[in-house]
């Protein structure tokens, strides 16, 4: 988690870059979506209560995604001067 201290640690020093944040934000759709779909291939039978784990499992992952993918859309429809313009 290299990618993460770095970002902490620059956070502190300063404010990240829209790219910065967009660039992060990317990297955990991709984690979330993979971790998904390893869940979603698994055809393994676990029982009714891992069952249901599983699905609350799916269900959070897929909350997050939308969640991550709402924040680039928003981010991405802010023009980069108003950013720097509030930043002053």
């Amino acid at each position: 988690m290299d990618w993460v201290e770095l970002l902490l640690k620059k956070s502190c020093e300063n404010t990240l870059t829209k790219g910065e944040v967009l660039h992060s934000l990317f990297h955990m759709i991709e984690v979330n979506e993979n971790t998904l779909n390893h869940i979603q291939s698994d055809t393994r039978d676990f029982g009714p209560e891992l069952e249901e784990l599983k699905q609350t499992e799916i269900r959070d992952l897929d909350f997050h995604l939308k969640y991550y993918r709402s924040l680039v859309n928003y981010i991405n429809s802010i023009p980069e001067n108003k950013i720097i313009e509030n930043q002053s």
